[in-house]
């Protein structure tokens, strides 16, 4: 093979083997990456921008975790169209002694028909973990 071929060939299999622009040649996969976990105490919130809830949703679902203790614990209030608004439901936050619980607020969401910015507010006294939020579809609709 003639040297000017080899070294084409070469050129193409090393561009071959780069990654995609945008995409990361060393890489972690899903399982290995670190857990994301948002701190709560009284106030803070987390907001999701331009949710649909008129698409069967019966509940949401929260991994949360908590080492605090007492009927005065930390809630959760999830409201809509900003961090004040209507409140659409309220779950209390269990003790749960450094591992995660999912908790689930089902059941009709007033006021949550439509498009709306949905937050998820801190309420009560002390912090909680969250790790995790999903929503509860009614699969019976579908």
């Amino acid at each position: 093979m003639k040297p000017l071929a080899l070294v084409a060939l070469a050129a193409i299999i090393l561009l071959l083997s780069l990654p995609a622009r945008g995409q990361l040649a060393l890489h972690k996969p899903p399982a290995e990456r670190p857990e994301t976990s948002y701190v709560m105490k009284k106030g803070a919130y987390l907001g999701f921008s331009q949710v649909n809830l008129s698409m069967g949703e019966i509940g949401f679902e929260v991994k949360v975790s908590s080492n605090v203790k007492g009927k005065s614990g930390p809630t959760l209030e999830f409201r809509i169209d900003k961090p004040k608004g209507k409140k659409i439901g309220t779950l209390r936050i269990p003790h749960t002694a450094d591992t995660v619980h999912a908790i689930k607020l089902i059941g009709q969401l007033r006021h949550a028909i439509g498009v709306h910015d949905l937050y998820l507010v801190a309420g009560g006294d002390g912090e909680f973990n969250i790790t995790g939020f999903a929503f509860i579809h009614n699969f019976w609709l579908e």
